[in-house]
């Protein structure tokens, strides 16, 4: 089975062989330097995940809702899995298992919840050595939230592997922002209106609409491989957006906001 440091330098490899295959004949060369940069880091990891290396702590933690029903989370991951998913117990906001440890600060104001996540302060030299040695499994993250809160989720993730299944939750605002990474996110089926922004580098990104959920989708791509499901959300103008038959109409709907870099983006 592939550790998450395997992973994580694959995504890597991954990331920087499409932009060379894919659009190899019309980057610049600083972009090709770039994506070998990408490749020989992947590569790097992949082989380092065999070299040993004290794992950091991994930490179980959550935080209460103490009768909150909106919440803002920001998550900030650098490397490693993310998995977000609904499951959180009836008396929590969130929970989870947190590799390298969890730093919250959480204030309230009135019946909304304002809470920031990231891996707790180490050492330079023990986050740089699990780097170096290929151990981004260590970092990983698997939390789940509460499906009664409507949710503002924002996400700040590097060299990461981030699986973000919101299909239960009354997730209201998302926003990503990612660097070389792969990131795939399952947006809700039942929240009413989402908004979905999405700013990527040299990343990979999937975006699935539930069936029975309307989309409006804008992309603004440089040097990304685009791919959306015409059929379901065909374009609507001379501009990248598609949009649902019954957009308008519909119940429960997303409007997705994409502004790409070098990497690859698919919405279906």
């Amino acid at each position: 089975m592939l550790r998450g440091s395997q992973v994580g330098g694959i995504i890597l490899v991954g990331v920087g062989a499409l932009v060379l295959l894919g659009v190899i004949t019309s980057l610049p060369v600083t972009a090709i330097l770039f994506a070998a940069a990408l490749i020989g880091a992947g590569a790097w990891i992949i082989t380092g995940a065999t070299r040993g290396r004290a794992d950091l702590p991994r930490e179980q933690a959550s935080i209460p809702l103490d009768g909150a029903t909106e919440a803002a989370v920001k998550i900030r991951h650098g490397a490693g899995r993310l998995a977000v998913g609904a499951g959180a117990g009836p008396g929590d906001l969130l929970s989870g298992t947190f590799g390298g440890g969890l730093d919250a600060r959480t204030t309230r104001e009135g019946t909304r919840l304002r809470t920031e996540l990231q891996v707790k302060e180490r050492r330079v030299g023990d986050l740089a050595g699990s780097v170096l040695h290929g151990k981004f499994d260590t970092l990983d993250w698997d939390l789940v939230f509460s499906p009664k809160v409507t949710l503002d989720l924002e996400l700040e993730t590097g060299a990461s592997e981030s699986r973000i299944v919101l299909t239960d939750l009354k997730a209201r605002d998302v926003r990503l922002r990612t660097g070389a990474s792969s990131t795939t996110i399952d947006l809700p089926a039942a929240a009413g209106l989402t908004r979905l922004w999405v700013d990527s580098g040299a990343a990979a990104v999937k975006v699935r609409v539930p069936g029975g959920v309307a989309a409006r989708i804008r992309l603004r791509a440089a040097l990304a491989g685009t791919r959306v499901d015409a059929v379901r959300f065909p374009r609507r103008s001379e501009e990248p957006v598609y949009e649902s038959a019954d957009f308008g109409t519909a119940a429960n709907r997303v409007e997705i906001d994409v502004d790409t870099g070098v990497g690859s983006i698919e919405i279906s």
